[in-house]
C-alpha cells in the first residue's frame, strides 16, 4: 500500500495525469488479473490495463471524462464514470466485483470492446472484433454499417444522404469517386481496426461531406520487438473469391518500422433488367436484359519506418500502394416494341471493359511536442494515381420493319492521371484543465488530366470519332485555416471553431479550347453543446456548415457508353453544394442514444434523366437542382441479455425531399424511409464465438429516383486456438438472398424500372494467425522511466 501511495504522488509531482483503485470481491479479497478499460467519453482513444496480485490498477490518462469497465471472469461487470484533470492522480474508492449468480461451464468472459459503441461525435465500429468482417473489403464493411447505404453504383449514403468525406486515419482522400470506390474495394478487412461514422463534424475537419465523415482506421504495429500476423481466405458466391495477407512490424531503440501486402481475388456475376415504358404520344416500350461477369483483382501494400528521438519528438515516413484490375463483360440484348405491342427491333450487344489502376501515397508526419501544454504536428503527403479503361461495345441490330440488320462496334480509351499534394499544419494548446485551443492549416494541390478517345467501327475499320473525344485537365487549389476551441466545466461543455476554404479550381477542354474556372471563399462554422445531467443522462446540440464541391470527373463535358441504349455524359456547369446541418443527441448510460437530425442543402448534385424516345436512348448525367432537406431520428441501443449475449440495435427513420427543376420539369420527390439492423453476439464454449445481423431498408428516394425495399442477414463463427493466436471464421452473406437493388424513375413521359439480381449471397472461410515477440525494448522504457524522474 505505502509503495503505491509514493507511486501515485509520484505521477502527481511530475505532471500525470491518471487513475488508481482496487478491486475487491464480496470477501474484500484482492481480485488480480482483472481487466480494466478505460474509455474516452469525447474521443474514440481507449486504454487498457489490469490488476496486480494485490487487486491494484493504475492507468496514465490524458486529461477528460473517461468511463472505466471492469471484466473478471464469474463477476458481473462494474462500470464507473471518472473525469482526470491534469498533475492529478484521482483515487477511487475500493471497487466491489459481485459474483455472478449463474456461471456457465467453459465460457471466458473476455473484457473485449463492443462491436458497436457510441461516442460524443462518432459511431466507432470495431471491425477487428467482427467475426462477419473477415474475408470482406472496406466497402463491404460500409454495406452492413448501422445506418449507411451503398447503392449499385457503389455511392454511399448516411441516414439517407449522399456525399461523404472519406478518410483514412483521419486523413481525408481527395481522389474522385471512382478511384475511392476502387481503394475501398482494394481494402482488406484484416488491414482495418475500426470505422468512425461522424455526422457532424468540427471545424477541425474539411468542411467536405454533406452527409458527414467516415474515417477508416487501420491497424497499426504494437509496440514490440518484432510481431505480425499472416491470413488468408476463400469462398464463392456465383463466382470463386479468395485472397491472402501478411504483416510485419517491429520496434528497435528507438525505432519503429511496419510493412504488410494484401492479395484478392472477387469474381462476380449479375443480372440486369432495365425495362422502360414511353406513355406519350408514340408510346411503345423497351425491355433490356444483361448478364454481366465481373472478376476483380486487387492488390495493396505499405512500408513506414518512424524515429522517436525523445519522448517529446516523432518523425515517420510512410507508403502506401494500391493495384488493381477490374474487367465487365456483360452480354444481353434489347428488345423495342410499338404501341400495339409488335417487336420492331431486337439488339444483341456484347460490352467488355478492362479497368487498371494504381496509387502511390507517400506521407512524411512530424509530431513536437512544447512545453507542458502545447503539441505541434505537421503533415506531407504526396500522391500519384494512374487509371486506365479500355471499352469495346458491339452491337448487332434487327429492324424487323424493313428487314435491316447490321453490326454497330465502337472502343473507347479512357486513360487518367492524377496528382496531389497535401500540407498541413496543427497546434494545440492546453490553457487550464478547463479550455484547451486549436488552430490550423491546410492545403492541397490537386493536377487531373483526361484523355479519352473514341472510336467507331465502319468499312471494316476504325474510325476516330472525334465528336465524343476529349483531353481535360483539372486543377484545384484548396487552402483552408481553422481555429477550434474546446471548453469544458462541471456538467457542461462546448466545442466551438469556424473554418475558412479557399478554392481555386481551372479545367481546360483542350480538344475544343473550352475552359472552366472557379474562385471562392467559404466559410464553415462548426459548434457543440453538450450539458451532462447526471452520471447516466447526457444531451448534446450541434450545428455544422458544409460544403460538397463538383468531382472533376462529373465536370468533365465528356461522354460515354454504358450501353448501346445508356449513355453518361459530364456537365462543366456543375456548382457546388452548400448545406446546414443540425443534431440534437441524447444519451443514456452510454447504451441508448437518440438522434433528432435536419440537413439543409442549397444547389444540391443529382442524377437525372434525359429520354430520347425516338433514338431509344437514355441520358444520365448530373445537374444542380434547388434543394434537397432531410430530417429524422437515429435510435441505437446497444445491451447485454446474458454475461455471453451481447446485441446492439440501430433504427432510422427519415424524410428525403428534393425539389426543383430540370429540362422544363418540376422536381418533387419526397418520401419518409426507415432502416432497421441488428447485431448480436455469442461467447461459446470452448473459445467458440458467434455472430449474426440483420437489416432491413424501406423504400427510399435518390434525386429523380425511387428505391425499393431490401434487407438481408448473415451469420458468422469462429473458433481460437493456441492462445488466441489462431483464429478460423466462417461467414455466410445474405443467406435467404434477400438483398436486392430496383429502382424507377418517370421523366418526359418515360417510366423506368431497373432491376437487378446481385450476387449477395457469399459464403467465406478464413484462417490467420498472430505472432509477436515481447521484451527488447527495455532501453526506450527505461529512458522513458528516467525522464519522468526527471520532471522532462
Amino acid at each position: 500500500m505505502t509503495a503505491t501511495l509514493v507511486l501515485c504522488a509520484t505521477l502527481e509531482i511530475y505532471a500525470q495525469s491518471g487513475v488508481r483503485g482496487y478491486v475487491l470481491d464480496s470477501h474484500k479479497q484482492p481480485v488480480p488479473k482483472t481487466s480494466v478499460i478505460a474509455s474516452s467519453q469525447t474521443a474514440t482513444e481507449s486504454y487498457q490495463t489490469s490488476t496486480d496480485h494485490q487487486g491494484l490498477f493504475q492507468m496514465d490518462l490524458p486529461q477528460g471524462k473517461y468511463v472505466l469497465d471492469i471484466y473478471h471472469m464469474g463477476y458481473e461487470r462494474h462500470r464507473i464514470s471518472v473525469d482526470v484533470v491534469p498533475q492529478i492522480c484521482t483515487v477511487l474508492d475500493t471497487i466491489p466485483l459481485v459474483a455472478e449468480s449463474q456461471q456457465l461451464e467453459e465460457i471466458t468472459v473476455q473484457g473485449t470492446r463492443r462491436l458497436i459503441e457510441q461516442k460524443n461525435d462518432r459511431t466507432v465500429i470495431n471491425v477487428e472484433n467482427s467475426i462477419l468482417a473477415s474475408g470482406a473489403t472496406a466497402l463491404e464493411l460500409l454495406k452492413r454499417a448501422p445506418s449507411l447505404r451503398v447503392d449499385e453504383e457503389d455511392h454511399i449514403y448516411m441516414r439517407g444522404k449522399s456525399d461523404i468525406g472519406i478518410l483514412i486515419n483521419g486523413k481525408l482522400s481527395y481522389l474522385s469517386d471512382k478511384e475511392i470506390t476502387n481503394m475501398l474495394k482494394s481494402m482488406p478487412s484484416e488491414s482495418i481496426k475500426r470505422i468512425e461514422l461522424i455526422s457532424n463534424p468540427s471545424a477541425k475537419f474539411d468542411a467536405k461531406g454533406v452527409a458527414g465523415m467516415i474515417n477508416i482506421v487501420m491497424k497499426q504495429p504494437t509496440a514490440q520487438a518484432l510481431s505480425g500476423s499472416v491470413h488468408t481466405f476463400g469462398g464463392a458466391g456465383r463466382k470463386e473469391r479468395y485472397g491472402l495477407g501478411a504483416t510485419l512490424g517491429g520496434q528497435k531503440d528507438r525505432w519503429r518500422w511496419q510493412g504488410g501486402i494484401e492479395y484478392a481475388y472477387r469474381g462476380e456475376e449479375e443480372f440486369r433488367n432495365f425495362d422502360r415504358l414511353y406513355t406519350g404520344i408514340e408510346g411503345g416500350k423497351s425491355l433490356q436484359y444483361a448478364r454481366t461477369d465481373e472478376p476483380l483483382r486487387t492488390q495493396q501494400a505499405r512500408a513506414g519506418l518512424e524515429y522517436v528521438p525523445t519522448d517529446r519528438t516523432s518523425i515517420g515516413v510512410l507508403w502506401t500502394g494500391n493495384f488493381g484490375v477490374y474487367k465487365s463483360s456483360s452480354k444481353g440484348y434489347n428488345d423495342i416494341y410499338t404501341p400495339t405491342g409488335e417487336r420492331s427491333v431486337h439488339t444483341l450487344t456484347d460490352n467488355t471493359n478492362d479497368s487498371r489502376w494504381q496509387t502511390h501515397n507517400v506521407g512524411f508526419n512530424l509530431v513536437q511536442k512544447i512545453g507542458k501544454k502545447s503539441e505541434l504536428s505537421a503533415d506531407w503527403d504526396i500522391l500519384y494515381s494512374t487509371y486506365k479503361a479500355d471499352q469495346i461495345l458491339r452491337s448487332s441490330i434487327q429492324k424487323y420493319e424493313n428487314g435491316h440488320s447490321g453490326l454497330e462496334a465502337r472502343r473507347n480509351a479512357t486513360p487518367s492521371t492524377t496528382y496531389l499534394q497535401i500540407a498541413k499544419v496543427d497546434y494545440q494548446y492546453q490553457w487550464n484543465e478547463s479550455l484547451t485551443a486549436e488552430a490550423g492549416w491546410k492545403s492541397s494541390w490537386m493536377e487531373s488530366d483526361n484523355n479519352s478517345r473514341s472510336d467507331t467501327w465502319k468499312s471494316e475499320q476504325w474510325v476516330a470519332d472525334l465528336q465524343n473525344s476529349n483531353h481535360f485537365v483539372y486543377k484545384e487549389q484548396i487552402h483552408a485555416a481553422y481555429a477550434n476551441f474546446n471548453l469544458s466545466l462541471d456538467h457542461w461543455g462546448v466545442v466551438a471553431g469556424v473554418r475558412t476554404e479557399h478554392t481555386k479550381a481551372d479545367g481546360e477542354l483542350k480538344t475544343d479550347g473550352r475552359t472552366l474556372n472557379r474562385d471562392y471563399i467559404d466559410f464553415f462554422p462548426a459548434v457543440s453543446f453538450r450539458y451532462e445531467i447526471n452520471a447516466k443522462n447526457q444531451i448534446q446540440l450541434s450545428y455544422s456548415r458544409r460544403i460538397n464541391r463538383p468531382d472533376y470527373e462529373d465536370l468533365n463535358p465528356f461522354g460515354y457508353y454504358v450501353d448501346a441504349y445508356v449513355y453518361w455524359e459530364g456537365n462543366p456547369l456543375l456548382q457546388p453544394e452548400l448545406a446546414s446541418s443540425y443534431e440534437l443527441k441524447y444519451s443514456f448510460n452510454r447504451d441508448l442514444l437518440f438522434s433528432f437530425y435536419y440537413t439543409d442543402v442549397k444547389d444540391v448534385m443529382t442524377s437525372v434523366l434525359t429520354q430520347l424516345p425516338q433514338e431509344n436512348k437514355t441520358i444520365r448525367s448530373v445537374h444542380n437542382i434547388k434543394g434537397f432537406q432531410n430530417y429524422g431520428v437515429n435510435m441505437d441501443y446497444s445491451f447485454s441479455l446474458m454475461p455471453f449475449w451481447s446485441a446492439q440495435w440501430n433504427v432510422n427513420a427519415f424524410e428525403n425531399n428534393y425539389f426543383g427543376s430540370f429540362g422544363g420539369e418540376q422536381i418533387a420527390n419526397r418520401l419518409w424511409s426507415y432502416t432497421v439492423q441488428t447485431n448480436h453476439n455469442y461467447r461459446l464454449p470452448k473459445r467458440w464465438s458467434a455472430e449474426w445481423t440483420a437489416a432491413y431498408e424501406s423504400p427510399q428516394t435518390d434525386g429523380v429516383f425511387r428505391q425499393k425495399a431490401s434487407g438481408y442477414v448473415s451469420l458468422g463463427l469462429m473458433k481460437k486456438m493456441f492462445d488466441d493466436k489462431l483464429n478460423l471464421k466462417l461467414a455466410v452473406d445474405d443467406i435467404f438472398k434477400t438483398g436486392r437493388y430496383r429502382t424507377t424513375s418517370s421523366v418526359a413521359d418515360v417510366y423506368m424500372d431497373q432491376r437487378i439480381d446481385l450476387d449477395s449471397r457469399v459464403w467465406r472461410i478464413s484462417i490467420s494467425y498472430s505472432f509477436g515477440k515481447n521484451g527488447t525494448d527495455r532501453k526506450m522504457k527505461d529512458n522513458e522511466q528516467q525522464r519522468r524522474v526527471r520532471g522532462m
